[in-house]
């Protein structure tokens, strides 16, 4: 069995595989050091992220002090290295269990992650009608290497995913498939269930270890993207960009979600299972952190405000923010961190902003420690790009 859209890229992808344009102009210095494909990833117009479909791959290259641009072109489904595609439909082709009554055995899956460690994807599938799910361990070429069944009833909708050195962690949310808003075909099949509690699960990775979560009891929400996750002895330290609540309405989308979403953290107490929650930042729709820190505990977060009006980045530390807003009319996309040195947060910002109206693109590249600066580079491109669900960094030596 493959699951097509995760297979990794890494060994296929290369810069022949994406028509060049012309040069492009570039205010500033570009720094040496930074040499590599900013990338991005989504459907096709009118298209969605379904098993197997194409893909439209789109960027900026970048190396040598100079800049050129990526056109969009079709490519096989795969992940942009490093990220995951936005939510998926896959079919697999036999279930957990019997075919459920709204089968095939369709299975919504959450966006996988890679282990730091190997070259492995984990994911959670769910499966409308079944009152089981699926923790899948995916290789490099998508091939699924294992699938391991839990119980959990009402196919939640998992849009995230975190793992730890022990654990992958599992979101049990009031966000369920109902099968009413299926057969009509309006929206998403997909409704906030008003009652349902909410709870964080931790489920073992280690071979004979519990195959069942243990589950901690939050507050009602639904998480769009986890930021990190790390064990620390007896707790587990999860951090997220939650809403208060989504799909509440056939039409509700991500952004309908900006006036409550931010990172949160959990920590979950293993010896006495109780969970505490805090709210770690202000406004955020996305987030991440130094991807070396991936699994490990983070004093820095970057992020995008709501609607993509400014960069920002927080010091959990230090108790510090830092905010660049962008000019009216622009809006940023997800910043991507480039490592530089070796300690957290030496790195540089890339992140692409988009003026519709002007049909305009900026690739801004900013120092992550000093984000309010004047950027090092600005790369102009007389365009815009295709809307990217998957946004990364491929550096030259990948190519």
């Amino acid at each position: 069995m493959t699951v097509r859209e995760h297979v990794d890229p890494l060994g296929s992808l290369d810069s022949g595989h994406l028509p060049h344009d012309e040069s492009l102009h570039v205010d500033g210095t570009l720094p040496l050091g930074l040499d590599g494909t900013f990338l991005l990833s989504g459907p096709p117009p009118g298209g969605s992220y379904v098993a197997g479909g194409p893909a439209l791959v789109s960027g900026v290259r970048l190396g040598g002090g100079t800049a050129r641009r990526h056109r969009a072109s079709g490519e096989p489904r795969g992940d942009v290295p490093g990220q995951a595609p936005g939510s998926a439909i896959w079919i697999r082709p036999t279930g957990p269990a019997d075919p459920p009554p709204d089968g095939p055995c369709r299975a919504s899956v959450a966006p996988p992650l890679k282990d730091r460690a190997c070259a492995e994807w984990h994911t959670i599938a769910t499966y409308p009608g079944l009152d089981t799910a699926e923790h899948l361990v995916i290789g490099a070429d998508g091939r699924v290497l294992d699938a391991r069944p839990f119980a959990l009833d009402g196919a939640p909708l998992m849009r995230a995913v975190a793992l730890t050195d022990r654990f992958v962690v599992v979101f049990d949310l009031p966000v369920t498939y109902r099968r009413a808003a299926a057969m009509i075909g309006a929206g998403s099949p997909y409704r906030w269930q008003h009652g349902r509690p909410a709870r964080i699960g931790l489920l073992p990775r280690r071979a004979g270890d519990a195959t069942e979560p243990l589950w901690f009891a939050i507050d009602p929400c639904f998480v769009l993207q986890t930021v990190n996750a790390h064990d620390d002895g007896h707790r587990v330290v999860v951090d997220a960009v939650r809403c208060a609540r989504a799909f509440d309405t056939p039409e509700w989308s991500p952004g309908d979600a900006a006036g409550s979403s931010r990172v949160y953290r959990w920590t979950l107490d293993l010896a006495t299972g109780a969970a505490h929650e805090r709210p770690l930042t202000g406004a955020l729709d996305l987030a991440s952190v130094d991807p070396r820190q991936s699994g490990h505990r983070h004093q820095l977060i970057f992020g995008r405000a709501p609607g993509g009006r400014a960069v920002i980045g927080h010091d959990l530390a230090a108790g510090t923010t830092q905010l660049r807003e962008l000019g009216p009319g622009w809006r940023a996309g997800r910043p991507v961190f480039v490592p530089r040195g070796v300690a957290e947060g030496d790195g540089w910002i890339v992140v692409l902003a988009q003026n519709a109206a002007l049909r305009r693109s900026e690739l801004l590249v900013l120092d992550a420690l000093n984000l309010t600066g004047r950027p090092e580079a600005v790369v102009h491109v007389p365009a815009t790009f295709p809307e990217a669900h998957s946004t990364t960094w491929l550096p030259a030596h990948h190519h």
